[in-house]
């Protein structure tokens, strides 16, 4: 379903801003979802599903970051990376995904994207780490 790539993509920049504004993260999503003619409805639904996810459990998510990241605490970490994890954390871990491996390339690629190998390669191994073993 490549709405979802999408949705994974938009849900990281809405994170990435809100970061960094640090304004009221529903009112990033609608302002973002509306300023990029998002038209497509289940797009629209995993972007806020996606968001909402995070925001229901961000201190478990952020706390789960810094563990697995070892060594590296989330506020040293780069806004791209933090909130690529945060959003793939928030999908894999709560909202549930039918085949790991393609969600995580997702990410991967995102981050080798927006921030380049050594990121991409840190945010695999967070990822590696937390996904459920099954």
């Amino acid at each position: 379903m490549i709405y979802k790539q999408k949705a994974r993509k938009d849900a990281f920049l809405i994170l990435y801003q809100w970061d960094i504004k640090a304004d009221k993260l529903e009112d990033i999503t609608e302002e973002y979802i509306k300023s990029n003619l998002i038209k497509h409805s289940e797009r629209r639904r995993y972007i806020r599903k996606l968001v909402r996810t995070y925001m229901q459990k961000a201190s478990e998510i952020d706390s789960l970051i810094s563990e697995l990241s070892q060594e590296w605490d989330i506020d040293r970490m780069g806004y791209i990376e933090r909130n690529i994890l945060r959003v793939a954390l928030a999908e894999i871990l709560f909202v549930g995904v039918k085949k790991l491996k393609p969600v995580i390339m997702d990410y991967v690629k995102l981050t080798l994207k927006y921030a380049g190998k050594e990121p991409a390669k840190f945010v695999n191994g967070v990822l590696g780490r937390a996904a459920p073993k099954s």
